[in-house]
């Protein structure tokens, strides 16, 4: 079993957040990857790079860091890989100071734009 890595997203302004389908290809844009939007079980985006397989999805909770980062991707890639090609999607994110982005790797807080780690 790898590593876990998820990306917990939101908009950087005060804006309300925007619906899954509407933040779906601004999220795709940045990551250079087609955001397919899937049903079945779960209602979701899916995604595939170069290296990465991607999942996007909404996390209705009502606390912190949840109400201001309310989309989670998934990020799936090569074993020994994970914590890398994680890094790269989160600054790729944060570099364009449209977005809220904490990088999670195995359910820790490792990196955040927003959001003090420390109070994960």
């Amino acid at each position: 079993m790898g590593m876990d890595v998820d990306l917990l997203l939101g908009k950087s302004g005060p804006e309300a957040p925007p619906l899954l389908e509407q933040f779906a290809p601004q999220v795709a844009a940045v990551l250079g990857v087609e955001l397919v939007e899937k049903t079945g079980s779960w209602r979701h985006f899916f995604g595939r790079g170069e290296d990465f397989v991607v999942w996007l999805d909404v996390d209705p909770d009502t606390k912190e860091p949840f109400l201001s980062h309310p989309f989670v991707l998934e990020v799936s890639a090569p074993r020994g890989a994970e914590a890398k090609v994680g890094t790269r999607l989160f600054q790729k994110l944060a570099d364009t100071g449209r977005f809220r982005v904490m990088l999670l790797l195995d359910h820790d807080c490792v990196r955040s734009t927003h959001f003090p780690c420390e109070d994960w």
